[in-house]
């Protein structure tokens, strides 16, 4: 049975400027990301055993909570990749309530963990952090006996371990958090706590940011030991309306960005496209999305294209450079085969890590430099 962990949330905030984009100060800036149906988060956990991507879709969002399903790819340094898909669904007073959260995903679990939220911590936990500076708190793990099998693949099943704890805000006011939102950097506000964890005579120090808003305080980034977690994308669902919510983030459906870049500025950033880590296999999630491009491209006939691919700059160049340019053939490829665009003539090109729009010193940098980009072939402009 295969085991994960999901590490506690850490920001990285400040006005420190990144290479090719502006300081975090001077970003737009967003206060609100509503959960709804659709919604797919994407964070990334670098930890001693090897690196691991993950896509979290919001898969149905009503009065009784919250369903998700996880998918995530495991690279282990030995060599091994490992893949797996979890669902959870949390329920609505455990969104408002639970002091309790339950990161651990296994095989054979009950669909719900009453008590427990998965990916946030409830309102009730961040109005009493921001309120009050502090709360009581419990988070579960898996125990060390148990995990150190589980993590090569054991069969057993898992024993969780509760450890109970005080959370604490470290600084008195939220600060700028950088976040992927719609293919966009942005920046929201992140509550910093820290706490100290006990499980009988063991004991773990966490120190993690959350979202400030008490409608949706989700889990940022996290540093656990030698577990490094960080939330890098947020993609809002492709039938979203362009207005933003009260305070929050809108989007334009991806139709209508594709279209507006293409024809303005020649060039888009694809969003909602997701691959496996270090592969150019297509994760599920990416269809919807792709669907409204091919959409928006059998308007355009008469456009010429070509599919660019980058990656950061993990890897040897020769490694991005063929990574990258698999990945542009697998999105020519699953436009042509699934949904019926004519990309014949489309040239492919992989440009490994040669262009970064970001720093690849930094996680969110990294995922932002994991892209595939849509170029139209325009007139020159003067």
């Amino acid at each position: 049975m295969h085991v994960r962990r999901l590490a506690w949330p850490v920001a990285l905030v400040g006005t420190t400027c990144v290479w090719g984009s502006p300081p975090l100060a001077a970003q737009e800036s967003i206060a609100q990301i509503p959960p709804v149906t659709g919604m797919t988060l994407v964070s990334t956990l670098q930890y001693p055993m090897g690196d691991r991507e993950d896509v979290i879709e919001l898969k149905r969002v009503d009065s009784a909570g919250i369903h998700y399903v996880w998918r995530f790819v495991e690279f282990w340094r030995e060599g091994d990749t490992v893949g797996d898909v979890h669902e959870r669904r949390v329920r609505a007073n455990d969104l408002a309530g639970a002091p309790r959260l339950d990161p651990v995903f296994a095989r054979g679990d009950e669909l719900e963990r009453p008590g427990y939220t998965a990916f946030s911590v409830s309102s009730a936990v961040y109005l009493a952090l921001r309120d009050q500076g502090s709360a009581r708190f419990t988070t579960t793990m898996v125990d060390t006996a148990a995990g150190a099998l589980a993590s090569l693949g054991a069969r057993a099943a898992p024993r969780r371990a509760r450890y109970k704890g005080t959370l604490t805000r470290v600084a008195p006011s939220s600060q700028p958090f950088p976040l992927l939102v719609d293919g966009r950097r942005v920046t929201v506000p992140a509550l910093h706590l820290r706490g100290d964890f006990t499980d009988g005579a063991r004991s773990a120090a966490m120190e993690l940011w959350v979202l400030a808003d008490s409608a949706h305080p989700l889990l940022l980034k996290s540093v656990l030991g030698a577990n490094v977690f960080q939330m890098v994308r947020v993609d809002l669902p492709v039938a979203a309306s362009g207005a933003a919510a009260p305070g929050g983030v809108g989007t334009l459906r991806m139709g209508g960005l594709v279209e507006r870049e293409l024809g303005a500025k020649c060039r888009v950033e694809l969003p909602g496209v997701y691959f496996a880590f270090n592969s150019a296999r297509i994760a599920p999630a990416s269809d919807r999305a792709l669907a409204q491009v091919a959409a928006v491209l059998t308007r355009h006939p008469d456009w010429r294209l070509a599919v660019e691919g980058h990656t950061d700059s993990v890897g040897t160049a020769a490694a991005n450079q063929t990574l990258s340019l698999h990945r542009a053939e697998a999105v020519r490829a699953r436009l042509a085969e699934q949904h019926g665009v004519n990309t014949g003539a489309w040239k492919a090109t992989g440009y490994g890590a040669t262009q970064p729009r970001e720093s690849n010193a930094t996680i969110e940098g990294r995922a932002r430099n994991r892209r595939v980009e849509l170029v139209r072939a325009c007139p020159q402009r003067s």
